[in-house]
């Protein structure tokens, strides 16, 4: 019994030892789990790109899938939705 003990221990010990080498820091120091997440890097507005995404797809699907004009009002859904992506534009070209 004791003799499996210390080679579980031994092997344990091994991948521990695996693992410290493997990462840039030690495998003590913390470091990462502290403080904020990092910030994105500047002029990349993740929730912007998606609004932009999502506002051309309903675009797209508007002027291609919909066959009536529902008495104006689709052309007016895709002029405000040409507003919101002028405007997410303007929000991504700031830092």
């Amino acid at each position: 019994m004791v003799k499996g003990l210390c080679f579980a221990s031994g092997v344990i010990f091994g991948v521990l030892l695996t693992c410290a080498t493997c990462m840039q820091g030690p495998a003590y120091s913390g470091a990462g789990y502290y403080g904020p997440p990092p910030a994105p890097p500047p002029g990349s507005h993740p929730a912007i790109s998606q609004a932009t995404n999502d506002l051309q797809h309903a675009r797209y699907v508007l002027q291609t899938e919909t066959a009536n004009d529902y008495r104006g009002h689709k052309a007016n859904a895709v002029g405000f939705i040409d507003n919101a992506l002028s405007e997410l534009q303007t929000c991504a070209s700031m830092p």
